[in-house]
């Protein structure tokens, strides 16, 4: 049972302080209840020794006072021996009994002798008439006459006074005792924050490791096992702080998901091949290489990155990865390289999410007397091969096949401000039910032999509409700007 409790508490979410004031605490408690004990036992043998060596002093006088009158029978003189003991306070009684006669007795006394010869001293009780208990203590001793017993000499001390000094002993020692627990406690407490204080930092900073661990001169200089340790974390966090700003920074230039299976794995950094199931989207700006030659060049980057920082905020909300950006144009997979089984209604979903942004992007540029800008979506789903393309000293994750060529032609036959999507997009499960689908005639796509027939998706429905107004608010409310 103390072990399983003891193992408990070990696994209980309780600060190392708290438990080490406890362990602290409870030996403390031990060592001191111990001691208290040892204190008490002998303060009370030693009052017992005292009550003893007057009782016996008192009832060896009583002998000795009574062996002349016994011999000579002589009774008034004994029973005034019996009398005055009793007048002591702490004499609540006395007798002389004589050998074969009846006892002198007064006050309150046992009603036999010992049955042993060693007249050791009885601890009795007795009652008053009221039905109150009394405790007390009765010593004997023989009268004896040229070494013939004539009768024994009795004495019974109250122990109220034995026990009053007991009482007041245990009270003077326990409260003692427990003030020094409370004192030992309460620097044991300290003891233990102090000790644990490296311990709970490296706790916290393990927490946040982001942060870094603040170390003091004074920690640097230690020589033990805790500035060892200091130096250990310092360097792990140095090392994680470090792989973090790696990964910021490569997910600037290749998709976050990429980058964080890359540095998941950097002994195996190349990510395997694999056929894939899922949809592409291509978006680009019409006229923008006219756009660009009528605008100064920190106006057209401004721009761009106005309008691709809608689409990559839209990709993100549909699940979607930024492959790449060409110019003016962005290529989005779905499906890809984590599974979606919804990734063509996600794709028709970020669809419609970059138009609209777009269409709000572009009545605050009329309100400016700015010139709008017309975005124009291909879609294609279906197979294609995600992994690692080029030279082994430069790779590029990202899609081929096509699907993905595909896409981008119907992108570039999509109307300005349209979404075009294949068969396969537009026969994908639940699509129908998000927008209108207009079936376009057959087109012949450079590339492809046979002949393809697209669909223009039309007006949304009404779940998708009150979705997109819901999202475009948090988005522009995150980012008012």
């Amino acid at each position: 049972m103390i072990n399983w409790l003891a193992r408990l508490f070990r696994k209980a979410p309780v600060p190392i302080a708290i438990k080490w004031t406890v362990y602290i605490g409870a030996l403390i408690t031990l060592v001191m209840g111990v001691l208290g004990w040892f204190l008490i036992t002998q303060q009370t043998g030693f009052h017992m020794r005292e009550v003893k060596g007057f009782g016996e002093v008192l009832v060896e006088q009583l002998a000795h006072s009574a062996s002349e009158p016994l011999l000579a029978d002589d009774q008034f003189n004994l029973q005034g021996l019996v009398s005055r003991q009793t007048q002591n306070d702490n004499v609540v009684g006395a007798a002389i009994v004589p050998t074969g006669k009846p006892w002198i007795i007064s006050g309150n006394v046992p009603h036999q002798l010992p049955s042993t010869d060693e007249l050791t001293p009885m601890i009795w009780a007795w009652r008053d008439k009221h039905n109150n208990r009394y405790t007390a203590i009765t010593f004997f001793s023989s009268i004896s006459f040229r070494d013939v017993i004539a009768g024994h000499a009795v004495i019974t001390l109250d122990r109220k006074f034995l026990d009053r000094n007991q009482k007041r002993t245990i009270s003077i020692i326990s409260y003692a005792t427990l003030g020094l627990i409370l004192i030992a406690g309460i620097l044991s407490y300290v003891l233990s924050r102090r000790l644990s204080r490296p311990i709970t930092r490296l706790a916290q900073a393990g927490q946040q490791p982001q942060t870094g661990l603040l170390i003091s001169p004074m920690d640097v200089e230690r020589q033990d096992e805790i500035g060892q340790v200091y130096a250990h974390f310092d360097r792990m966090t140095a090392g994680l702080l470090e792989k973090r700003q790696v990964e910021d920074a490569l997910s600037r230039y290749v998709s976050p998901v990429v980058a964080e299976k890359i540095l998941s794995n950097l002994s195996q950094p190349r990510l395997s091949n694999q056929e894939m199931d899922g949809s592409v989207l291509f978006c680009d700006i019409v006229g923008f290489t006219q756009l660009s030659e009528d605008l100064p060049a920190d106006e057209v980057a401004s721009l761009l990155n106005l309008y691709l920082g809608a689409i990559a905020d839209a990709a993100h909300r549909c699940r979607g990865v930024v492959d790449k950006f060409i110019g003016d144009s962005a290529m989005i997979l779905f499906g890809v390289p984590e599974a979606d089984m919804e990734h063509g209604k996600q794709a028709v979903r970020c669809a419609w999410l970059i138009q609209a942004m777009v269409r709000h992007i572009n009545k605050q540029r009329r309100q400016m007397g700015k010139e709008p800008i017309m975005l124009r979506i291909g879609i294609n789903s279906g197979t294609m091969l995600a992994g690692n393309i080029g030279i082994p000293d430069r790779l590029e994750y990202t899609v081929v096949g096509d699907t993905v060529n595909l896409a981008s032609r119907l992108c570039g036959a999509a109307p300005a401000d349209g979404i075009m999507m294949s068969q396969s997009t537009a026969e994908f499960p639940g699509v129908d039910e998000m927008v209108e689908l207009h079936r376009q005639p057959a087109l012949k796509i450079r590339g492809k032999k046979n002949l393809v027939t697209p669909s223009i998706a039309g007006t949304p429905s009404r779940e998708l509409g009150q979705w997109l107004m819901r999202t475009m608010a948090y988005i522009f409310k995150a980012h008012p700007g």
